[in-house]
């Protein structure tokens, strides 16, 4: 009983730890004139379609209340030719990802929601990560059309309008490495950890924030 009792605060103390919000990044921010326009306007720059996953799926059985204290952002890994967010979307549906699940997808074209952002998704890699932040994947196909920087503006556009929905700052804005170690987002880590890629990332995020805040930062 007592090693039962061990264990449960062991693994306590660590999703505590994981939820402890990180130091803020350091970036230059981007010294362009803002351009002002609402935060429903910058929602449809960044062009999300909604495509649910259905109620039954074994991605949602489990699915527990989600209030939103961090956003997680991911890189899919996947490489191949037609790895587009709808095909991603339509693989989740179709039962590819039994065993993960995420909010968004995003590519150069735009950003499919496969979760509501009321809902956990498995995509974190540990409970605290799972049961406190919208995950965020963003496409990495390769082939001839993909142009990856769109998609990572498109990403920190999407990023932007849920840190305004949610009043959430900069700093609960976090690579998947954050809740695991893992080299996630791979494409924006140096040396699989956040270093200047990520700084950069952050950078635009923080622009777009501000264009829909006033022209204030919220770090």
């Amino acid at each position: 009983m007592m090693a039962l009792v061990a264990v449960l605060c062991c693994t306590q103390c660590q999703q505590e730890a994981s939820l402890r919000t990180p130091r803020a990044v350091r970036f230059v921010p981007d010294p362009r004139a803002i351009v002002p326009r609402s935060m429903t306007k910058l929602a449809r720059e960044a062009n999300i379609k909604a495509r649910i996953l259905p109620r039954n799926s074994p991605q949602r059985r489990a699915a527990k209340r989600l209030n939103p204290r961090f956003i997680t952002i991911h890189s899919t890994a996947n490489h191949g030719s037609t790895s587009t967010a709808m095909q991603h979307s339509r693989a989740l549906c179709n039962g590819a990802f039994t065993d993960r699940s995420w909010h968004l997808t995003v590519d150069q074209f735009m950003v499919v929601q496969n979760l509501p952002l009321t809902e956990t998704g498995w995509h974190a890699g540990n409970a605290a990560g799972n049961r406190n932040s919208i995950g965020i994947e963003m496409c990495e196909s390769e082939n001839t059309r993909q142009n990856h920087f769109r998609t990572w503006e498109r990403a920190a556009k999407l990023t932007a309008v849920l840190m305004k929905r949610y009043g959430l700052n900069l700093r609960h804005v976090v690579p998947h490495y954050h809740w695991t170690r893992k080299n996630c987002p791979a494409p924006l880590l140096d040396g699989g950890r956040p270093g200047v890629k990520w700084a950069w990332f952050i950078s635009r995020v923080d622009y777009y924030y501000r264009c829909i805040n006033g022209g204030k930062p919220n770090r």
